[in-house]
């Protein structure tokens, strides 16, 4: 009887030994914060490369002027008017060669073959005609070439030619508007007539008359 009593309490220890509670896992707690990653774009505006890596402008090429040397041949003086010289009351004066109008220009004249800054005459009086339709206008240019030294000055510009709008042009050039660092007391002074298009394009040149006026400062020069 004691042994069965002893067999039924062991059997009863053994068994909650065996049915004992598991601890329950161990869980996370509910307040963990969530973790959210936010993707920032950023602009990168690229800088200007430098210098030496910007294409450098190609400057235009300069412009090389038509070349027509006429070399003065004294001759007796005309005794004609041209049409230009009917239109503006110039009369042409030392026989010009025959291609100084450089095959555009005709009726090339002149009032005088000298004048000076100091005494009369002070003023040339200078005349062209053109038939040529893409001529419409006529730019006058010169140049002194001392006669005492025998420097020869670059060219200036000096301004357009007036229009009668029939083909004929004129200037009046007065001895003062020669350049002070050109003026001698004795000088060649060339010109040359430029003929311009509408846009100012230069598309016509005469010959370079020189030495057929004489440019002096004093009437006694």
């Amino acid at each position: 009887m004691k042994t069965a009593a002893l067999l039924v309490v062991s059997f009863l220890v053994t068994g909650c030994a065996a049915i004992a509670p598991v601890a329950p896992a161990t869980l996370a707690p509910t307040n963990t914060p969530l973790v959210v990653i936010h993707t920032v774009v950023v602009s990168v505006i690229p800088t200007w490369p430098p210098t030496s890596a910007l294409p450098t402008r190609t400057p235009p090429p300069t412009w090389t002027p038509w070349i027509i040397v006429v070399t003065a041949t004294p001759g007796p003086l005309g005794q004609t008017q041209t049409a230009a010289a009917a239109s503006t009351g110039i009369l042409t004066t030392a026989t010009l060669p025959a291609n100084a109008g450089g095959g555009v220009f005709t009726n090339l004249s002149r009032s005088s073959d000298h004048f000076a800054l100091r005494c009369k005459p002070d003023t040339i009086t200078f005349g062209v005609s053109t038939s040529n339709a893409h001529v419409t206008g006529v730019d006058f240019y010169y140049r002194t070439e001392d006669q005492l030294t025998s420097s020869v000055s670059t060219w200036q510009y000096a301004g357009p030619l007036a229009s009668d709008k029939q083909g004929n042009f004129s200037l009046s050039f007065a001895a003062s508007r020669v350049d002070p660092d050109l003026r001698s007391h004795r000088a060649w002074f060339d010109y040359q007539f430029v003929g311009t298009n509408s846009a100012g394009d230069a598309v016509a040149r005469s010959a370079r008359i020189i030495q057929q006026i004489t440019y002096t400062i004093d009437c006694s020069d």
